[in-house]
């Protein structure tokens, strides 16, 4: 087949090359037809779509029987009204539970779906479908040597919450431990931090925060042995708002009970590895 014809019919199209491909074969290299061939399909009209804002959509959380395998998937379009049709939702959960099988979180737009399509390609066909722009946002997958546990706000699902733990098969049975891993996924849904611990935080966001007190403290006329008192404090603070296990428990209305010790009360040898979340608009 002529590299030329799929050139020009992507040109006319702005369809992909596997879709060109296919068009020009059915339509025995008449370029004409395979023109009208992608429209009846709505390939063409699809691609043209995806020029357009996708700011709404829905998060899905899809957890293994056995809790050991657990996904995070956003899925955007245009309107909340095609993000409650059934259609999207079934594409949203199609997506998730390929990610859920998937062997590697890279490239999934590019991975086979079935032995017709790629992700891409699912993707595509439901835009023609819907006739809105539609478009896999981000998607986590994590696997745990103990529990992962999910949480999603909302029936539209807006925002939604994976979390990794560490934890021994026997803790993992207990109700306290059952209980922590719903506690601990709204704490993250509600307040939102960017680390498990202080040691993940990248030594150039600190150097950051570090300048700004340094400038702040100089310019109220602190002197400089009193500054370098006052940031330990300052950084504290800091690691209380982003870090998830120095975060004040969000259901204690005094402040002074830190996730950490929320964690240590529901057994022994339970760590948070990692944890994922996702908002719609973030």
């Amino acid at each position: 087949m002529s590299v030329e014809l799929i050139s020009k019919l992507r040109e006319m199209t702005s369809a992909g090359i596997k879709d060109c491909n296919n068009a020009l074969k059915e339509a025995n290299n008449d370029l004409e037809k395979a023109v009208q061939i992608l429209r009846e399909k709505g390939i063409a009209s699809a691609v043209k779509r995806a020029d357009r804002s996708a700011k709404q959509g829905t998060v899905v959380a899809k957890i293994s029987p056995d809790k050991k395998t657990g996904v995070l998937v956003e899925v955007n379009c245009e309107t909340d009204f095609v993000a409650k049709t059934d259609n999207f939702k079934a594409l949203v959960n199609n997506i998730a539970n390929h990610v859920e099988k998937s062997n590697s979180n890279e490239s999934i737009l590019d991975q086979k779906y079935d032995d017709s399509q790629t992700v891409k390609d699912l993707i595509t066909n439901a835009i023609a479908t819907i006739g809105e722009n539609i478009v896999l946002k981000r998607a986590v997958k994590f696997q745990s040597t103990g529990v992962v546990s999910s949480y999603v706000h909302g029936e539209l699902g807006t925002l939604g919450v994976l979390v990794n733990f560490e934890c021994s098969d026997e803790v993992a049975k207990s109700e306290k431990f059952q209980s922590l891993t719903k506690e601990i996924a709204m704490q993250i849904a509600a307040v939102s931090p960017s680390y498990v611990t202080r040691d993940q935080v990248p030594q150039e966001e600190l150097a950051k925060e570090k300048e700004i007190y340094v400038k702040q403290l100089q310019e109220e006329g602190k002197p400089a042995n009193i500054i370098e008192k006052i940031i330990v404090g300052k950084l504290d603070k800091y690691y209380s708002q982003v870090c998830l296990v120095e975060q004040p428990y969000m259901r204690d209305t005094t402040g002074k009970q830190k996730i950490q010790e929320i964690i240590n009360q529901a057994g022994t040898g339970i760590t948070v590895k990692e944890f994922a979340r996702f908002k719609i608009g973030e």
